[in-house]
């Protein structure tokens, strides 16, 4: 017997209803289980993601310990939160959440069962040497970017920062001359536009101009 072609579309429909039921499930026990019930643990999810495949590179303790990643104590030093929180910790003067900050990172590194001499260099007294070096760097640069803006020179800052000595201080001086050259450049064009010299008025017309000119490009 031959079957109405209307019941046939009516079947078709039905097994396609089906498929998407069962995909909306799939997706659905997909999305509970794995994000809605994630880990979090910030500073042990961010230092897996630093690899691509965490199981590649562990391998066996030769002392039966268990597995020993070498993940490097720099590896922890170097995820955002940590870089954030010691930057933070430095600029606002608070040596206890620098100290609470090198914990955590020990606990982390125990966590993953870094190596040893790993877990010792995040127990020294280097390591907090070295968070505080860099993130008075990033404070240093921080403050180079706001006298940028506001026209201001780079007098004392190196005697604030002196971790800045050297390459970084000297991109800095570049970039406080580039921006000085710009604005002179911009009071020449006023000037040439009357045919005349450039005037501190001039200059300060072009500051003006130049400062105007970056809050455009926000």
């Amino acid at each position: 017997m031959v079957q109405p072609s209307y019941l046939k579309h009516l079947r078709v429909l039905f097994t396609l209803l089906c498929s998407l039921s069962l995909l909306s499930y799939g997706g659905w026990l997909a999305y509970t289980q794995f994000i809605q019930h994630q880990v979090t643990k910030p500073m042990v999810a961010q230092t897996r993601q630093a690899k691509i495949d965490f199981e590649t590179i562990l391998f066996r303790d030769p002392t039966g310990a268990g597995p020993v990643s070498n993940l490097s104590a720099m590896d922890l030093l170097n995820v955002q939160e940590v870089i954030n929180s010691a930057f933070s910790a430095v600029k606002f003067t608070e040596p206890q959440a620098l100290i609470a900050l090198q914990a955590r990172l020990i606990d982390t590194a125990v966590q993953l069962n870094l190596a040893p001499q790993q877990i010792k260099f995040l127990r020294s007294a280097q390591a907090v040497d070295f968070m505080t070096f860099r993130a008075k760097r990033a404070w240093f640069n921080q403050e180079v970017e706001k006298r940028y803006h506001e026209l201001h020179s780079l007098d004392g800052l190196l005697a604030a920062f002196p971790e800045a000595r050297g390459q970084l201080y000297q991109e800095a001086t570049k970039l406080i001359i580039d921006r000085d050259l710009i604005i002179f450049n911009m009071a020449k064009a006023l000037a040439s536009a009357d045919s005349r010299l450039v005037t501190e008025q001039d200059i300060a017309n072009a500051r003006v101009q130049w400062q105007a000119s970056l809050s455009t490009r926000k």
